[in-house]
């Protein structure tokens, strides 16, 4: 079988997700247009380097960006750094003539989201990005639903990411609360993922209002020290939007959820029908009829749990009776963004998706005070 020769940029807790997901491909899909290989590694300094070497295997490794763009075995360039280097990274792997799978948010704020759109459109590279949540199978198949009409005229969208790991006041700073290198806090770290199931299950958003708050407001500036630094990011951040059909919808991203763990809720309600999910439990999606049969005790009126589990379709070899997990959803983009590389029907995120999600994000700031 043919190979393709994969170049990690940046190897931290995302970076081996992502080379998980794609080293996994052969294990979980059957014909395969080429067979995926991590034949790189770029990270920020040559210690971490030598590290990300001796524990991943991979045999070149460096810290200079330019000398992995310069090898000829690697066709793909996987970006995983902080946001900061979107927009630099993405550029320079295009004129390279590297195809590009990117971590989200696509950039800093809109303008250099759009001036990315521009380069990788002028290059025509395969480019693709990490909307991982578009592949769970339970919310593949709520967009079948939404797509048939079952939940017909679409009155009220629900959305929510919740996390819990900033609660701590002596958790230090770290490039995620910076806004110089995120652009972002809750919002734009967890909240991208969202505002792009929003946009892939019902359509085009106008941003109407939002609020945020930042609940922890100077942060040690490392593990232990007394030195503090003052907190520039959103730890919260709730938006209101229309869509085009005039319905209405929240989002609402929290790193302050206190108990959740890595929680999304979608809820959309309809003239005929509504479904719900929960990423805590995400075999079963639950869908509710309203033309179910009425009758005493309720007829057969109520949510159907469908369970979706791995019911992915062909050439997944994973029986699909099997309970799903959160690197799942990473391998099934991984594996769909190969397929757009092949020139094969994909259903993954791309330029105009990360745009879209930018421009939403850069509104929500500007309504809620935390301008980009």
């Amino acid at each position: 079988m043919e190979r393709i020769g994969i170049g990690m940029v940046g190897y931290g807790f995302i970076g081996r997700i992502h080379a998980l997901a794609f080293s996994s491909l052969p294990y979980y899909y059957e014909e395969l247009p080429a067979l995926p290989e991590i034949r790189g590694i770029c990270t920020s300094s040559p210690r971490s380097a030598q590290a990300a070497g001796e524990e991943s295997g991979v045999h070149f490794v460096t810290h200079q960006l330019e000398e992995l763009l310069a090898r000829e075995d690697i066709e793909v360039v996987v970006i995983a750094t902080p946001n900061i280097f979107h927009r630099e990274e993405v550029e320079k792997a295009v004129e390279a003539g590297k195809a590009v799978y990117c971590d989200k948010p696509l950039a800093m704020n809109l303008a250099e989201a759009e001036t990315i759109a521009k380069t990788v459109d002028r290059s025509g590279v395969p480019f693709g990005m990490a909307f991982q949540y578009r592949f769970i199978p339970a919310l593949l198949r709520a967009g079948e639903l939404i797509g048939e009409g079952k939940l017909g005229e679409i009155f009220r969208a629900r959305v929510a990411y919740l996390h819990s790991g900033y609660v701590d006041p002596s958790r230090p700073m770290k490039w995620r609360l910076r806004r110089e290198m995120s652009g972002g806090g809750a919002l734009a770290d967890l909240g991208s993922h969202v505002v792009d199931l929003v946009h892939y299950l019902v359509g085009e958003t106008e941003v109407t209002n939002a609020r945020a708050r930042t609940f922890i407001k100077e942060r040690p500036v490392e593990a232990g020290s007394s030195r503090r630094e003052k907190v520039g990011v959103d730890d919260w951040c709730e938006v209101a939007f229309t869509l085009a059909g005039g319905a209405e919808g929240t989002i609402e991203a929290s790193r302050f959820a206190t108990g959740s763990c890595d929680e999304i809720r979608v809820e959309i309600e309809g003239s005929r029908g509504s479904i719900r999910f929960h990423s805590m439990q995400p075999n079963y999606l639950e869908f509710y009829d309203n033309a179910g049969l009425r009758g005493p005790y309720g007829g057969n009126r109520g949510f159907q749990h469908i369970e979706a589990v791995q019911q992915y379709p062909p050439p997944t070899r994973i029986p699909g009776k099997n309970a799903i997990g959160w690197v799942r959803y990473h391998i099934a983009c991984a594996h769909d963004f190969l397929m757009r590389h092949a020139g094969r029907p994909h259903l993954g995120a791309g330029t105009v998706d990360g745009v879209r999600a930018q421009r939403f994000l850069e509104d929500a700031y500007r309504l809620s005070g935390y301008a980009t």
